[in-house]
């Protein structure tokens, strides 16, 4: 009788080594083309405007039930935080992702800030709290009466103090205050 291991494995290392990868390129071709952000990403920050404004936290009233129950999970204008899994990368795959919002009563729109993976920068809502910043946004978004609602909130790019600086203080491992 015939060995037929030897040919068996030879098979399995050549489709391993060599077609397998290729059957993961194909399929990511045709079935994972992305979008074509890249193209319009410049083009939509070169319409970017400065805007200085006073982050007013406190601005809301007339609390509905709707508004506690959505607080409550998380879901509120105001803050909140989202969760996103990502496969293959980093922190376990998780993305935390820390919302602020505010409404504005000089430009009458809200507006909502969003931090991703934000480390130190959780307590920056404590930071900016009724203070005048300097805010980066969208001239078109701006403009665009189906932004600004409390629903869609126009996004913040860049947020940087008005004067000095935005300082978050921390402590560090020795207990010192920086």
């Amino acid at each position: 009788m015939k060995n037929l291991g030897v040919p068996y494995a030879i098979g399995y290392i050549i489709a391993g080594i060599i077609i397998l990868p290729l059957l993961i390129f194909a399929v990511d071709k045709i079935l994972f083309k992305g979008n074509n952000a890249e193209k319009y990403i410049y083009q939509y920050l070169d319409n970017s405007e400065e805007l200085k404004i006073k982050i007013d936290l406190d601005a809301k009233t007339n609390y509905t039930i709707e508004d506690l129950k959505s607080t409550a999970e998380g879901k509120d204008f105001t803050f909140g935080h989202e969760i996103y899994t990502a496969f293959l990368s980093r922190k376990g795959g998780k993305i935390y992702i820390d919302k602020i919002g505010f409404y504005s009563e000089e430009y009458r729109k809200f507006f909502t800030i969003r931090l991703t993976n934000m480390g130190d920068n959780y307590y920056l809502r404590n930071v900016i709290k009724n203070k005048n910043v300097i805010i980066t946004v969208n001239k078109d978004d701006m403009s665009n009466p189906l932004y600004g609602t409390k629903q869609n909130p126009i996004p913040i790019f860049k947020v940087v103090g008005d004067g000095k600086p935005i300082t978050i203080n921390s402590t560090d491992k020795n207990g010192l205050t920086t």
